[in-house]
């Protein structure tokens, strides 16, 4: 790639219109700017602790709101399995732990539509943690 197509593009790897775009040497996602991701943890410890029902409620409350920028994703893992079941907002490098069905409503009204990170449900999580995570994210695997 050139300078040019490399000015072109953001840094998190889409094009000035922010159309999604696949990484084509790895096959991972790249986000668009104007996307909010909310990734809900799937691995056995968080789904065993209702994280399939916050899920469902995420997508309820998204799918069909007025929230078109949101997509509301699983991810296999992010390690914090002991303080699961656990919800990344990304790009906003939020990390929400022990999330119930009930406090998927609170993630969506009060950080989705009104951009303000809800602290009882984060700060649990080691720091070291959230940083790879963030960084694996910043680089494209999900």
């Amino acid at each position: 790639m050139d300078n040019q197509s490399r000015e072109e593009m953001s840094p998190l790897g889409a094009d000035r219109e922010g159309a999604a775009m696949l990484d084509e040497t790895t096959g991972t996602g790249v986000a668009t700017p104007d996307k909010q991701y909310v990734f809900v943890c799937m691995n056995v410890d968080c789904k065993v602790r209702g994280a399939d029902k916050v899920m469902e409620r995420l997508h309820q409350r998204v799918d069909g709101s007025e929230l078109p920028n949101v997509d509301v994703r699983p991810y296999m893992c992010f390690g914090g399995c002991h303080d699961g079941p656990n919800v990344v907002i990304y790009p906003d490098k939020v990390w929400y732990d022990h999330v119930q069905e009930k406090d998927a409503d609170t993630i969506v009204d009060q950080h989705l539509k009104q951009g303000e990170t809800v602290k009882s449900l984060t700060g649990k999580i080691d720091k070291n943690l959230t940083e790879l995570i963030f960084s694996l994210l910043d680089s494209g695997v999900y």
